[in-house]
């Protein structure tokens, strides 16, 4: 994931994470985010310390407006007023808004679903354990010959965990089913005007006012219910929404936490089955999915029971005419799947061609430069206004069908509806159609028309939500890298506390001061011993496809078989058994070539050093040896065989930093990408500052520190980027190992002998165990 992606995704979570440090040690490879960040203790422990900050009222932090008011105003949401004030007079900052509620936060969101989530992966593996033993005892059972019979049983397919279970949890089963009940009585509540207003109308129709009994005993009662009821209906709904709203932000939160903390700790056998697109993909538009379905939740509950008691109603004033109405809003409940699914492809595609339009301005923005010097413009201007042209008529077509099937269905309907019934009401009716009867129906066809036009959009959320939730589970079960990374132990410690047969036990001697240690390590980025991963499963063709597909082969045939017939026979040209094997797609293999290839995943064998603390240690070897393998082994970034254990003297009372192979840095001031959160020193500052060679390069920006650099900011050279990268690493004087990967590599041969005579090995790393 890249640096700046993963800490946008959680700003939107938690507007203050840039202040907290990130205490998770870097990985050079997998996480840029984590590159040069401090950490503390081993790799794998609790990211909830990153993910927002802790409780408002425990560190003294202002309340929410929300939280800090009373029942009332809860309920009438008068705690508002003095921010929609403030709106009315000028343009709201984030500071007038007040800080989030505290149940919104990311850290009270992550920690109450990650708790629950670690013990339903453990739930869901016993349980899927147990359902193997089963199924494989139940295909010993089937002898080998009946092929057909064992192929019936077919392959033991894993349950995931039900994260759908933990989201509904974490928030809490009762206050879910607390707003759908508040929803559910406005819902009945709001059938109370459209009945009063029968009794009324009947009440002025029938000759002898004094002996009618009205529904609310008096008329004017009825009219003071016209007004109690609409309010009663209106605070039920708010609240219901209030609360239902705060369970969409906080699935959406805690699952962005969550994949986050899983970008984090996620194994290189894990990553190989995803990519960064489909990690940001799931952080927005998943997560957006669930929260979208929240929104919708109660309404979709809710809409069967209106649709019921209006259809009841309704009978009661009309009759069998009824049946009329029913007819014709079934007959809408197809058209608005169809205009609703409609709709949502060319969102789709909207989206598709609004993507495609930004990527390629972005890389025209990018080389610019080049695009001038070859006079490229007016190629590059044309594939941009076919973009534009086809994104144009996207757009031309979803706003005619949403002016379609929003005004002229759920706007005309409701006017055509009445007419079909009351004109069936008076052909078959011996009755008069009287103006109780026609306003109430009127009501009655007004307060249906909602639910039916939105029930099925509230369907196709929740199909679109358990999609989501399917891909969020299958990627927060990748597998995670087992922290290895271990505190030294000393001699003055209990033996037994450490099972390990191969654990370092150091004598608190002064002259033997280790701070890294690795006895007989064998360390590989993919397990050897891990099952291996499946290929997904392969989108079955349509049939204009497979017969695209079938002529296509046919041609590549007919084409062998002219070249055939001109170079000469087959035999002639031939390969041999494993090359042809080869074409086929099959992979011959001897037994040694299958155990050198076990052998060829590791990336680090027998690995034992020992270095002391406070020395500067370099590891040369030629490319591909194993050297930025063996800093990702001491950071824990790798697959530990074998039990294999790195200790460390920083493991629980410093810090480790690192500064990859590849420097990187943020949408940011350049001041802003060497502190990287951490609080601001200036005499560290400018001593850092000094020994990686940035003074003259600050002298020439035009902001100095404070210039913006990244993607929206200015370009540095790769000299300047990598000169950062080590200032990022350098900078925290709790830093007691230094892991420098190549950071030489990208600056001139003067500038090299500086940062190492006055980076590296200067002052500023005084005391210090460095790796280069």
């Amino acid at each position: 994931m890249a640096p700046r992606e993963a800490y946008d995704d959680v700003e939107n979570v938690e507007k203050r994470m840039p202040e907290t440090e990130v205490d998770t040690p870097e990985g050079g490879k997998s996480a840029p985010v984590q590159a040069t960040a401090t950490s503390k203790g081993k790799k794998h422990q609790d990211n909830s310390e990153t993910l927002g900050d802790g409780d408002p009222c425990s560190n003294g932090q202002q309340l929410s407006y929300e939280d800090s008011a009373n029942c009332v105003s809860s309920w009438l949401l008068t705690y508002l007023t003095p921010v929609l004030r403030m709106g009315a007079s000028k343009i709201l900052e984030p500071e007038d808004v007040g800080p989030p509620s505290s149940c919104d936060r990311a850290k009270h969101c992550y920690d109450a679903v990650q708790s629950l989530w670690v013990v339903e992966v453990a739930r869901a593996k016993e349980a899927n354990e147990k359902a193997r033993v089963a199924h494989q005892k139940k295909l010993e059972t089937i002898p080998a010959d009946r092929i057909k019979q064992r192929a019936k049983v077919g392959k033991f397919q894993p349950k995931p965990p039900n994260l759908a279970k933990v989201l509904w949890r974490s928030f809490g089963y009762w206050r879910v089913w607390w707003a759908v009940a508040l929803y559910v009585i406005s819902a009945v509540l709001q059938f109370m005007p459209v009945l009063i207003l029968n009794d009324l109308v009947q009440y002025f129709e029938v000759a002898d006012k004094e002996n009618y009994t009205c529904l609310l005993l008096h008329p004017w009662a009825d009219v003071a219910g016209l007004f109690v009821f609409p309010m009663l209906v209106s605070v039920l709904q708010t609240r219901s929404q209030v609360i239902l709203n705060h369970c969409a932000i906080f699935i959406r939160t805690s699952v962005s936490t969550l994949l986050f903390s899983k970008a984090l700790t996620i194994s290189a056998a894990g990553r190989a089955q995803t990519s960064t697109g489909q990690v940001v993909n799931m952080m927005s538009n998943d997560t957006q999915q669930l929260q979208r379905f929240l929104q919708f939740f109660g309404f979709t509950l809710v809409a069967p029971i209106q649709i019921v008691l209006s259809l009841v109603l309704i009978y009661r004033q009309v009759g069998n005419a009824t049946w009329v109405g029913i007819a014709f809003m079934l007959g809408l409940v197809p058209i608005n799947g169809v205009v609703f699914s409609k709709i949502s492809k060319m969102r789709r595609k909207v989206l598709k061609y609004s993507d495609s339009r930004v990527k390629i301005i972005n890389e025209i923005l990018a080389g610019i430069r080049i695009i001038k010097f070859y006079a490229w413009e007016g190629p590059f201007g044309k594939e941009v206004q076919r973009l534009r042209d086809k994104e144009l008529q996207a757009l031309t077509t979803l706003a005619y069908t949403s002016a379609i099937g929003f005004s002229l269905i759920m706007l005309s309907a409701p006017i055509i509806n009445p007419i079909l019934v009351f004109s069936v009401f008076i052909k078959i009716s011996d009755e008069s159609l009287t103006a109780a009867k026609a306003f109430t129906t009127i009501a009655l066809f007004n307060i249906m028309r909602f639910p039916f036009a939105f029930l099925p959009m509230g369907f196709l959320q929740f199909i679109q939500s358990k999609i989501a939730l399917r891909r969020l589970s299958r990627y927060l079960e990748l597998s995670e890298l087992e922290g290895y990374v271990e505190p030294l132990p000393r001699l003055g410690r209990d033996k037994s506390d450490n099972d390990e047969d191969d654990a370092v036990f150091i004598e608190d001697d002064p002259k033997s001061d280790p701070a890294v240690v690795i006895n007989d390590g064998t360390f590989s980025w993919v397990d050897p011993d891990a099952t291996p991963i499946e290929p997904p499963k392969k989108k079955r063709l349509s049939r204009k496809e497979r017969k695209a597909s079938k002529r296509k082969l046919k041609e590549e045939e007919a084409k062998k078989e002219t070249e055939t017939s001109l170079t000469g026979s087959p035999s002639t040209n031939s390969l041999n058994r494993a090359e042809s094997l080869a074409t086929l797609g099959v992979t011959v293999k001897t037994l040694d070539e299958e155990q050198d290839g076990a052998e060829a995943r590791l990336a680090l064998r027998k690995v034992s050093c020992e270095i002391e603390r406070g020395s500067l240690v370099a590891v040369v070897g030629s490319v591909g040896s194993g050297k930025s393998s063996f800093l990702s082994a001491i950071l824990g970034e790798m697959e530990s065989i074998g039990g294999s254990k790195v200790y460390m003297s920083t493991a629980d009372e410093h810090q480790v930093s690192f500064c990859s192979q590849s420097p990187w840095i943020v949408n940011d001031t350049l001041r802003g990408n060497i502190l990287f959160g951490r609080k601001f020193n200036e005499d560290r500052y400018n001593e850092v500052v000094h020994a990686c060679a940035l003074s003259d390069d600050l002298a020439v920006l035009p902001a100095g520190d404070s210039t913006e650099i990244g993607e929206r900011g200015i370009n540095l050279s790769g000299g300047q980027k990598a000169r950062v990268a080590l200032a990022r690493a350098l900078y925290s004087p709790e830093s007691k190992v230094i892991l420098l990967d190549d950071p030489l590599s990208a600056v001139d041969a003067h500038v090299g002998e500086h940062l190492f005579q006055k980076a590296i090995s200067g002052d500023v790393c005084r005391g210090a165990t460095r790796i280069l």
